[in-house]
């Protein structure tokens, strides 16, 4: 097998698993089909906030607690100060932090987006990842480290691949299924 049908084969393949694809299985589902919805990290930090004011990092790891997945600070920071801009939070210095807090502003516009608040809730009630501490992230760094060098698999390569794999879908279901 040649390196441009290897890499058709994967390519293929990462097509079928409609997931890996998209990335569902690198980042819990918190985003997904919420990802190019415009308004939903903004929404998930002002129910944060909704809770308690807190600092940037604490609004993350807020997210990340409750949904699964950690925003980036490039996307929270930026979102944050439009919060401000707009008057949904106010910020204020505190042992040199910048702690938010969400104002009436910020309420009201929770309450006039309870559609988005509701999916929220709902994706968050969903297992996710984070409750099976190591496995999603065993599971995809195998995955990558497979997509990412499909270069250097040859059909006997492939082939000892599938047999580990398929010996450690066995041993899996033994744990999952004893009694």
């Amino acid at each position: 097998m040649d390196h441009r049908s290897t890499k058709r084969m994967w390519e293929e393949w990462a097509r079928e698993q409609k997931g890996w694809a998209k990335g569902q299985f690198r980042h819990p589902p918190f985003f997904e089909p919420h990802r190019r919805e415009r308004g939903t990290l903004k929404v998930a930090i002002l129910m944060v906030l909704r809770e308690e004011p807190r600092h940037g990092y604490a609004i993350m790891k807020a997210i990340a607690d409750a949904y699964g997945y950690a925003p980036s600070p490039g996307i929270v920071y930026p979102t944050l100060q439009m919060l401000e801009d707009q008057g949904c939070i106010t910020m204020r210095e505190e042992d040199n932090k910048k702690v938010y807090s969400l104002t009436s502003k910020g309420r009201e516009y929770l309450e006039t987006h309870q559609d988005v608040v509701n999916s929220i809730r709902t994706i968050v009630q969903q297992p996710k990842w984070s409750s099976l501490p190591g496995i999603g992230v065993q599971l995809s760094e195998i995955a990558k480290m497979i997509l990412a060098n499909f270069w250097a698999l040859n059909n006997d390569k492939i082939k000892r691949i599938e047999d580990i794999l398929e010996e450690a879908r066995k041993h899996v279901g033994e744990v999952i299924f004893e009694r």
